[in-house]
């Protein structure tokens, strides 16, 4: 067992100076008001930032977007497991001259220390620019993701829980992706970024 520090007693008489200058100090006449704290200023806490943006286009200008929902609002039901069960569609433009091959994915953005990827889908040519709900172009592909599942809807998307930001990103690849069908999904993600050119994202939320 430790044993709890004592003050020498050579000590005492100054400490006890000490404590009563303190408590002067502390003591009010109850006329002045110290100023809050920020955090007594209000009686609930504010929500959170969103930890990614509602889109980013990109310095070249390639952006993308969906005619299934605005950026940063709420995403469709077609996505779900209990509607459609697709990914939406996605559209997108200026994709740089040199890209070879795009690839999308999606992300969960709620904790940006620790992303996690719900889908990647790589191999889309680079004269693509669109996607239809739910279907690749010839020579895409997808990839497992961080559960270590196979496509769209593993898990569902409302099985994630509330609160979720949930980013689309558009990468224009430099070279040809590195992996192909069913690869670990980090590994896939860490190659796609490695060998993007550029790159673009919006953002749907999940209440």
């Amino acid at each position: 067992m430790r044993r709890r520090a004592h003050l020498p007693r050579r000590f005492w008489p100054a400490a006890a100076i000490t404590l009563v200058m303190l408590a002067a100090g502390c003591a009010s006449d109850g006329r002045d008001l110290a100023e809050p704290d920020d955090w007594q200023t209000t009686t609930t806490r504010p929500p959170p930032p969103t930890s990614a943006p509602p889109e980013r286009v990109s310095d070249s200008g390639l952006r993308i977007s969906s005619p299934d929902f605005e950026p940063g609002a709420e995403h469709p039901s077609g996505v779900r497991c209990d509607g459609a069960n697709l990914f939406p569609n996605l559209t997108w433009e200026q994709v740089p001259p040199g890209a070879v091959e795009l690839a999308v994915t999606l992300a969960d953005q709620t904790d940006p220390e620790e992303p996690l990827l719900l889908w990647l889908a790589a191999g889309i040519p680079a004269e693509t620019s669109s996607l239809d709900a739910g279907f690749l172009p010839a020579g895409g592909f997808e990839t497992l993701n961080d559960y270590g599942a196979l496509g769209w809807g593993t898990p569902c998307i409302e099985e994630l829980g509330g609160g979720r930001d949930l980013q689309f990103t558009i990468w224009a690849l430099g070279s040809p992706a590195g992996f192909g069908p069913s690869a670990p999904g980090n590994e896939a993600w860490d190659d796609v970024a490695a060998r993007a050119l550029d790159s673009a994202s919006v953002m749907m939320r999940l209440s």
